[in-house]
């Protein structure tokens, strides 16, 4: 059974990547070893620049030129990302770096129900990330990228369109190497339908094996092995900026678009997250970690997005931020939650939500919540726990409690009326802080109601105020 390959081609994928606002300036993405335009914008375009021209002439043609460093890298990550989104509609990737990805269609046609119904999912797939592209589908790995290539866009499983265009192409544009291409054309073979008219014996006894193989891989008769990509199970996004940013504030909008890509890493894989890791790489100190985290899971973009606004309000830069990025530290799977209709209104937040809110305006060791103990002294009765753990609302105490107890007893210095009382507490002999008091509910002067107790030498003291 013949196989069908499909070869994407991303022109411009450093600078489709580039946060910028790409159309409002002219534009450019320089080899800095050549010193040629190998991207441009199309306000660039407009101004007459095109890619391969040199610096000087780029720049007298438009003064106001912005210029940015090619770097294979960064287009490399942004392979990565481009390929683990597409992971989740189709499978069978192989990467091509720094700007190609190879799809292997044959067994996903049978799953879409045909190439049109998977090149619709797949393009609009694509066509979410804002990133230019172009395409062409074979019968074998080095046919796809050729057609590509040489453009324009192909989309097709018929055999003889696809040879055809394969015939009419130029050896120049093959894999085969420079030297290879000369020997060819000295002999008069300029394109692939002069190459494929060659008897396979004959090739093989004027040139090398290499031409050999490369004929049989292109016209898939020969097998091409490819490793095929697996993506790991986690959101790690790396987002360039094209101006250095100072100001806190400016990150909200570079830091959304990194957001929107989570949500929809969260969403196709019903999950939440619990924790994010947010990297601010600066030029001239170490990069600032930030950390935001969500006590109730979430996945919308809008509430992390209020999350870190809260969390970054205190943040001060110690240097020009020039990328971001963002990770998942810890994750979960998305738990539905069904409410009894009956159940009533209960406000906008839920207690988890309450707590994220909190520990995003005010840090995550700043809030904390109370947790009952065995110990019957009051001032130990309770103690500050995470604010996720689960507390049981049971009290193992019978008498009435106040709801502000002081963290340690204060002397009595109001006048006061007994109401209530004595409640006798005689215990702490396990641990040496052994006490002996008589608690009474009183009243003071001023109307307030206290809790107050009186110890085995007669002194009073108060503890608590009853709300």
């Amino acid at each position: 059974m013949r196989q069908l390959w499909l070869y994407l081609h991303f022109p411009k994928l450093q600078l489709d990547t580039l946060y910028s606002d790409k159309d409002l300036q002219p534009l450019v993405v320089l080899d800095t070893k050549r010193f040629q335009i190998v991207q441009s914008n199309n306000t660039a375009q407009q101004q007459g620049i095109q890619n391969g021209m040199g610096l000087g002439s780029a720049s007298t043609l438009c003064p106001s030129l912005l210029v940015h460093p090619y770097d294979e890298s960064v287009e490399q990550q942004a392979l990565l990302e481009i390929a683990q989104w597409l992971y989740l509609v189709t499978s069978d990737l192989v990467l091509f770096p720094p700007k190609g990805l190879l799809l292997k269609l044959t067994d996903m046609l049978t799953l879409y129900g045909g190439l049109e119904s998977y090149w619709h999912t797949v393009s609009h797939h694509l066509q979410s990330l804002n990133i230019q592209f172009c395409y062409a589908t074979g019968f074998s790995p080095f046919s796809a990228i050729l057609l590509t290539k040489l453009g324009p866009n192909l989309l097709t499983e018929d055999q003889d369109a696809i040879n055809i265009n394969l015939r009419a192409c130029p050896i120049s544009a093959t894999e085969l190497s420079k030297k290879q291409v000369e020997k060819l054309s000295r002999v008069g073979v300029i394109t692939l339908e002069d190459l494929l008219k060659l008897p396979i014996s004959e090739i093989a006894r004027r040139f090398d094996i290499e031409l050999v193989n490369y004929i049989g891989k292109l016209t898939g008769q020969f097998k091409h092995p490819v490793d095929f990509y697996h993506p790991p199970e986690e959101f790690h996004h790396y987002l360039e900026l094209l101006f250095d940013i100072d100001n806190r504030q400016w990150l909200e909008k570079p830091l959304r678009k990194l957001l929107v890509k989570l949500e929809h890493f969260l969403t196709l894989r019903s999950q939440v997250a619990y924790e994010l890791e947010l990297q601010l790489h600066q030029r001239d100190t170490a990069s600032e970690v930030v950390t935001l985290t969500s006590a109730c899971g979430d996945y919308l973009a809008d509430r992390w997005e209020k999350l870190s606004q809260l969390t970054m309000e205190s943040l001060q830069l110690s240097g020009s931020v020039h990328a971001l990025t963002l990770k998942v530290i810890r994750s979960g799977e998305l738990e539905s939650i069904s409410q009894d209709i009956f159940f009533g209104y209960k406000g906008q937040q839920t207690p988890l939500e309450l707590i994220t809110t909190l520990q995003a305006k005010l840090g995550k060791t700043q809030v904390c919540k109370i947790a009952p103990t065995d110990d019957p002294r009051p001032e130990k009765s309770t103690v500050l726990c995470c604010p996720e753990k689960t507390v049981s609302n049971d009290s193992q105490t019978t008498g009435l409690r106040p709801s502000f107890v002081l963290k340690n007893p204060e002397l009595l210095v109001d006048k006061v009326t007994i109401l209530h009382g004595p409640e006798r507490i005689a215990t702490g002999w396990w641990d040496g802080e052994e006490v002996t008091r008589d608690y009474f509910i009183a009243r003071s002067e001023n109307g307030r109601w206290l809790w107050v107790f009186r110890n085995q030498k007669m002194q009073w003291f108060l503890h608590g105020v009853f709300s």
